[in-house]
């Protein structure tokens, strides 16, 4: 099973010490399953700052692997009351060590489009440094920006 989706994507994030950011996208991607799990690939976007890097969001019930490749490569993990520590690469080079603690997991992503919601707060060194907000829809239908 492979077909062409719709992706509307809203992110907040909230850092300590500065105002609320949010970040909202529609565009296409392609929804398929292999071996009883869904994977979302799309394309990042001048908006989102990490143009030239695809995304693959890999959903396994309630764990969820974000993985980048090309300009930005990253890998995250993202699973209930489980924290995970990764590399992430910055835009202007270099890698970051920082870890994500999940607290919401909601994944309701089938052949026919659904919805991911992930409630996660990000470290730097062992420091706290933002709480994060993420929603997809998934839609075999065009969506409105």
């Amino acid at each position: 099973m492979k077909k062409d989706v719709w992706l509307s994507i809203s992110s907040r994030q909230q850092f300590t010490g500065c105002e609320e950011e949010q970040v909202d996208l529609v565009t296409a991607a392609t929804l398929y399953e292999r071996s009883g799990k869904y994977y979302i690939a799309y394309d990042e976007s001048e908006l989102t700052g990490l143009q030239g890097t695809r995304t693959t969001v890999k959903l396994d019930g309630k764990k969820v692997s974000l993985i980048r490749t090309g300009t930005c490569p990253a890998h995250m993990l993202f699973a209930e009351d489980v924290r995970h520590v990764g590399l992430y690469q910055t835009p202007v080079g270099g890698g970051i060590s920082i870890a994500t603690h999940t607290s919401q997991v909601r994944n309701t992503v089938g052949e026919n489009g659904g919805e991911l919601v992930i409630d996660y707060t990000v470290e730097v060194d062992n420091a706290l440094m933002g709480e994060h907000h993420f929603e997809m829809v998934v839609s075999t239908e065009p969506v409105q920006a």
